[in-house]
């Protein structure tokens, strides 16, 4: 009986510390949540920081393009607006106010050279995976003003710097998160206003409230299709821009 009881001790330890395992696995701290974002959750936090129905970086650049139509031969002339955009259905929603302001460079012979489009914008959006509130930062530089061409070449940068709620997580679903984006040589045709390339890179930071923090990158691609591709240490997602 002796020896029965002896060889159990052990099975019976590693019982032990396999249960005390899965109970501190399962209380896990909220200073946790960043070891959390995974390249994946990077990656849908980009699309949503891109994507027109969640008013992302497209919706204002596409708004900026009909502004540079508008005032292509306002050579010199400062230019300012404000607007609501909102959108109540479907699996995404948003409701964002944007101010822009404008300033066509010409040539010493009034040829439009190049368009400055400042932004700024603040509101809320959900998406399947994530809601957030956030304001946003753009400058954007429009080149391929002549008649002629017929797309925009737009280059710059975008931030988004906000809160953020995963609606799958299940530990600590909120962060502070800022999404930096760099265009280049983004393609935007001037009849259709859709984006039929260009690139750029995307990062992506999220923080805690006592300030740990975990910075992920990714590059971005549009596909001339409607859709756009990000890859985040090595894990590709596409998705429609649109």
């Amino acid at each position: 009986m002796k020896s029965i009881q002896k060889n159990l001790l052990p099975f019976f330890s590693v019982l032990f510390f396999a249960a005390l395992a899965t109970l501190t696995s399962c209380r896990k701290d909220p200073e946790e949540i960043i070891e959390l974002i995974t390249n994946s959750e990077a990656a849908e936090i980009i699309e949503d920081a891109v994507a027109n129905r969640t008013a992302g970086l497209t919706a204002p650049t596409i708004d900026a393009a009909a502004i540079v139509d508008a005032y292509l031969n306002s050579c010199g002339i400062p230019g300012d607006t404000s607007f609501n955009k909102v959108k109540t259905g479907g699996a995404a929603t948003y409701d964002y106010t944007f101010g822009m302001d404008w300033l066509v460079t010409c040539s010493n012979l009034n040829v439009p050279q190049t368009a400055n489009i400042g932004i700024e914008g603040n509101g809320n959006f959900t998406s399947p995976h994530w809601l957030g509130s956030e304001a946003t930062i753009g400058d954007l530089t429009f080149t391929g003003l002549n008649p002629q061409e017929s797309s925009y070449v737009v280059n710059g940068s975008y931030d988004l710097t906000g809160n953020l709620t995963g609606s799958l997580r299940k530990v600590s679903p909120s962060f502070d998160c800022i999404v930096a984006l760099d265009l280049t040589n983004l393609l935007l045709d001037k009849t259709t206003y859709k984006i039929t390339g260009g690139s750029g890179f995307a990062t992506v930071t999220a923080s805690t409230a006592n300030g740990q923090s975990r910075t992920l990158t990714g590059t971005l691609v549009f596909n001339g299709n409607g859709s756009a591709t990000v890859e985040v240490n090595g894990y590709e997602h596409t998705f429609q821009w649109q």
